[in-house]
């Protein structure tokens, strides 16, 4: 029988690649550091020294894309579109579990501090709203993001 590389399949413990494959997530914007996450900053700094010795601290993304307060919605909703310009809309729907692990991974590394990622398969594309943190307050962002047509 024939091997479609669209439909998901296994040989042994090897997954089959789907295609088209999603892009690689893009190195995400580099801006100096945030003077609103100032406090957060230093109590994870504190904890992760005192902690050192005994075990791994991990928090939130505060080096990396957009401050939480002044995420740039059209270049998040630009580059999301990338990876479901790919896909039709059925595609969408049959990989749902890959491509939302995909949206958010690049979410968490674009945006600092994300406090909820909400990404939502709808009729014709994808809702992605975003609700993010710093020492002033909270922000919550919204987009749709849209797969080509059949």
């Amino acid at each position: 029988m024939p091997h479609n590389p669209t439909t998901p399949g296994s040989q042994g413990n090897n997954p089959v690649a789907q295609f088209p494959p999603l892009p690689p997530i893009p190195p995400p914007p580099q801006r100096p550091p945030d003077e609103r996450q100032a406090k957060a900053s230093q109590i994870i700094g504190g904890l992760a020294g005192a902690l050192e010795t005994e075990m791994r601290v991990a928090g939130p993304n505060l080096a990396t894309g957009y401050y939480a307060s002044s995420a740039d919605l059209g270049r998040l909703q630009a580059e999301l579109a990338k990876g479901v310009a790919r896909l039709t809309v059925a595609q969408v729907e049959e990989r749902w579990d890959e491509l939302s692990s995909w949206m958010h991974r690049f979410l968490r590394s674009w945006v600092q501090r994300c406090k909820v990622v909400t990404i939502e398969r709808q009729e014709l594309g994808v809702r992605i709203e975003i609700e993010t943190q710093d020492d002033h307050g909270y922000y919550k962002y919204g987009f749709d993001v849209f797969p080509r047509k059949p």
